[in-house]
């Protein structure tokens, strides 16, 4: 009986101890990245509390398969494993950091940190970690496409929002003057897959009635978000008009328009301004009046004469035949006399008057 009550507590005394342990040693944190970027390296964490055990092992496995071993009392204590998308590199690792060296698209997966204490007990905890490789889009930001520079109170919005290639498929929003747009207006699309990489694009579309409340100071904004995660984020905002309402059209002064905008302007301040004197006007108007002046003379002289000359000739001349001739020598005879009068009377001859002429101008 006695024997049997030893054993007994033997046995509840080793389960204790073997609880002990097991508590002892214990995974603290287990850092695996989410999303790493294409290219770039990638630090995978396993961060253990040993609480007094000596350590054993730890050990690194993707989707199963070990890729990275560290047994302190090996020489060297860390040794690798060939694994398809896994570089590490050994120089930046450790028992608690693994680095992995310039990711690809098949260095994605499950990772698994397994942390073992060293006999008589081998206690052993794991946890793991999915990690994404991303391939970001390579084109830039998103494009917008089927909108129109300007719109109207009831026209529809109809655009769609395209992201470049990447991997996995960028999450696309819309906003609408910075507000998140409701999701009976989205037009969802499915993710196009292209290329020996199977690289996604991605397509959301937005549609809706415009109303008043779209505008703000006569503008609509909108705009398309392209993010992944923490590791990416774009946009592209596009800003349209709206039709302004007909006004009524307004009079205006043809002085105004004139002013601004005609090529009469320099017509209408001419005739608006006094007329400007020139000096040279007199010299120009002198010949004019001296040959006005000399033709005024000789008329006057030849009236005189063809008065006297009839007075005579009708005394003299005996029946109307006689008076005819005698008009006719009298009209001779008065050119010669006209002409005689206008030397003597004015005592210039015409080659003087000219250079009188000459001279005033």
């Amino acid at each position: 009986m006695f024997g049997h009550l030893s054993l007994l507590a033997a046995l509840f005394f080793i389960g204790t101890l073997k609880d002990f342990r097991v508590a002892g040693l214990r995974l603290t944190e287990v850092r695996i990245p989410m999303y790493v970027i294409k290219g770039t390296a990638a630090q995978l964490e396993c961060l253990y509390d040993l609480d007094g055990e000596a350590l054993y092992s730890v050990k690194w496995y993707k989707d199963g398969n070990e890729f990275y071993r560290y047994v302190p009392r090996d020489m060297p204590p860390a040794q690798t494993f060939l694994l398809p998308g896994v570089n590490v590199d050994l120089h930046n690792s450790s028992d608690a950091i693994v680095t992995l060296r310039n990711v690809n698209l098949q260095s994605a997966g499950r990772f698994r940190c397994e942390v073992s204490g060293e006999a008589p007990s081998f206690q052993t905890v794991t946890e793991h970690g999915d990690m994404i490789v991303a391939y970001l889009p390579d084109e830039g930001s998103p494009k917008i496409s089927g909108g129109r520079p300007r719109y109207q109170i009831g026209d529809y919005v109809r655009v769609n929002c395209t992201a470049g290639r990447s991997k996995p498929a960028v999450k696309l929003s819309w906003q609408v003057n910075g507000e998140p747009v409701e999701q009976q207006k989205l037009r969802k699309y499915d993710t196009i897959v292209s290329g020996r990489d199977g690289l996604e694009t991605s397509v959301l579309g937005l549609q809706f009635r415009v109303e008043q409340k779209h505008f703000r100071k006569g503008n609509m904004k909108l705009k398309c978000i392209a993010e992944l995660s923490t590791v990416y984020w774009r946009c592209n905002e596009e800003s349209v008009e709206g039709d302004r309402p007909q006004k009524a059209p307004v009079l205006e002064s043809r002085e105004t328009v004139y002013a601004s905008n005609s090529r009469a302007d320099p017509v209408q301040a001419s005739s608006a301004a006094p007329p400007s004197s020139n000096p040279a006007t007199p010299l120009v108007l002198l010949p004019v009046a001296l040959a006005v002046l000399v033709m005024a003379t000789l008329a006057q002289g030849i009236a005189r004469d063809i008065d006297t000359d009839r007075i005579s000739t009708d005394r003299t001349a005996p029946g109307g035949i006689g008076i005819t001739k005698g008009a006719q020598q009298a009209r001779e005879l008065l050119a010669g006399r006209g002409e005689e009068n206008r030397r003597t009377s004015h005592g210039k001859s015409a080659t003087q008057l000219e250079k009188m002429a000459l001279t005033a101008r």
